[in-house]
Order: structure tokens, then sequence, then C-alpha cells
């Protein structure tokens, strides 16, 4: 725990109604507690550094919403978690679609990390929280560690992670997400960049046009914009697969920008 005067911008999940743990927040306040000392996890108001961690806690579904944040005086940061910490005050600055999450995502990662800023120059990381990200055209970025993003902002540069809440996003055209372990989310901005999920409890999101968001694991969402098309699996009580269904998101049927799963074969929309 330490005591600043500096202001560290952050991000944070909520529920529908801009609750977390059953506090009230609003938009534009500013909040203190006078519990101490400031410790993560235990007391405090705790955000997160990277945007791709605040999923961890609220997964990208129709209801939680996401705020981009200040805090200040006492700080305590997490050791062996993601990049959550716990301050004394916080200020609620604004809120933050999905599609800036996932840009402001990859800008976080490429500045807390060594990316490959060259076209067909790839990065690859093996060890826990450590992320990948590049910043050229086909060059791709891959992690295998748990809570290890990858990120990559060229044309065509795909983003993969193998570990679980270890999320892949990208922002260019033709630019694929993939991850495969559990509540490891995949996300994409651009146009023809699917995402893909194979882990459970996991989300597949695009925001560009002409895409698949496809989760094929336990539990699994997936959105995507109109005309674009959704891939989602069914599994039964003994966890053995009972489907897999395509939809296109026609704007009637399959509603774009909305969160659906299968339901007894049916899409439905994500509770």
């Amino acid at each position: 725990m330490k005591t600043t005067d500096k202001v560290i911008t952050g991000y944070k999940g909520f529920d529908k109604d801009l609750k977390c743990r059953e506090f009230q927040y609003e938009i534009g306040k500013e909040y203190k507690t006078d519990k101490k000392p400031i410790r993560c996890t235990e007391n405090g108001f705790h955000f997160c550094e990277i945007p791709f961690d605040v999923w961890n806690y609220y997964p990208i579904n129709n209801d939680n919403k996401y705020c981009a944040v200040e805090g200040s005086g006492e700080i305590s940061s997490s050791i062996d978690e993601d990049s959550k910490i716990a301050v004394q005050k916080i200020k609620i600055k604004a809120t933050i679609s999905l599609f800036d999450m996932i840009k402001i995502g990859v800008d976080v990662i490429l500045k807390k990390v060594k990316a490959t800023t060259g076209n067909y120059a790839h990065a690859a990381t093996t060890g826990y929280y450590a992320h990948a990200a590049t910043t050229g055209n086909s060059a791709h970025a891959a992690t295998t560690g748990y809570y290890a993003h990858a990120a990559t902002t060229g044309d065509s540069a795909h983003a993969a992670t193998t570990g679980y809440y270890a999320h892949a996003a990208t922002t260019g055209d033709s630019a694929h997400a993939a991850t495969t372990g559990d509540s490891a989310h995949a996300a994409t901005t651009g146009y023809s960049a699917h995402a893909a999920t194979t882990g459970n409890y996991a989300h597949a999101a695009t925001t560009g046009n002409n895409t698949i968001a496809a989760a094929l694991g336990i539990n699994n969402e997936a959105k995507a914009e109109l005309n674009s098309w959704i891939v989602l699996s069914e599994y039964d009580d003994q966890y053995k697969l009972k489907c897999v269904k395509t939809a296109k998101v026609d704007g009637k049927n399959i509603l774009p920008n909305t969160w659906y799963k299968l339901k007894n074969g049916k899409f439905v929309k994500a509770e």
C-alpha cells in the first residue's frame, strides 16, 4: 500500500444499474472511503488498469456497463492477480462502449509491453500475465499463459490466446481474434474480422461488418453487427454436445449488437 498525489486512470465494470457489489455509483461523481488500510480485494474502490481485465469480473454481455475512472489517495496493487488495484478515492468519468473498450485495451497493452511494430513481425508469450501486442499488418500476437492478453492493431494481424482469462482483441480489418481458455473472451472491431472462442463461459463479439462471432463452449454467448453471423453450441446436463447452429444477424429474427445463446436448440437473448 502507498499514498500518492498522482491520479491513476483505469476502467471499472458495473451491472446494468451502475452498481458494483451493491454500491450505487453515478457518472461524474467522486467517492472516498475512510476504511483503512486500503488493501486490494479487501478495502477500497477497485478497478483495473487494463480494460480487458475488467471482463474477468463483469463479462461482456447485454447488461454490464463499463466506465473510465480515476483513482487517487492510498493505493494497493494486486500481487498475484491481474491489473486490478484498490484506491481510497475514485471518480467515475464516463461510460465506454465495447468498441471503445477494445480499442483502448489494445492501446493500453501496447504501452505496457514491448510491442512489435513492423509488418509480419510476430509476438508471442508463454508466462502468466505476459501480454503480447503488435502494430504492423499481418503481424500476429499469441499468448499461452493465464491472464496473458493478445492484442493487434494492423489489418490481417491475428490475436490468439490459450490460457484462462486471457482475452484476445484486434482492431484491424480481417484481423481475427481467437481464444481457447475458459472465460477468455474474443473481440474484434474491423471489417471481416472474426472472433472465436472454444473455452467455457466465454464471449465472442464483433463490431465490424461481414464478420462471424463464434462461441463454441459451454454457456457461451455471441453477438455481431447487422448482416454478420453468429455461431453457438449447446450442451446437455452431462456436458455432452447437443447441437451447433449458425444464424445471420438479419435485424428481425436475430438482432444486431445483442447477446444470444442456444436454449433447446433455439437462439434466445442472453439474460
